[in-house]
């Protein structure tokens, strides 16, 4: 699954939702409202004031996330 493919074709509620279900941490929210405004991993990074590198970790942990929401619950 393409992360922010997938993010970016939400609602806003829709999104809103997820992440309610997603318990994720600050750093994670920033990096998820990036990925769903069709952001790179370098401006992600830019925004977040942090490594390209650290900003591909979180996104491997929010795509863990959603995949464990997703096959727990058919809504999304």
């Amino acid at each position: 699954m393409r992360l922010g493919y997938y993010l970016s074709s939400l609602t806003r509620s829709e999104l809103e939702n997820l992440m309610n279900e997603l318990n994720l941490s600050d750093d994670e929210e920033t990096v998820f409202w990036c990925l769903s405004k069709g952001r790179s991993n370098v401006a992600t990074a830019d925004a977040c004031r942090c490594s390209v590198a650290t900003v591909s970790n979180r996104i491997a942990h929010i795509k863990y996330k959603v995949e464990k929401v997703m096959k727990n619950t058919e809504k999304y």
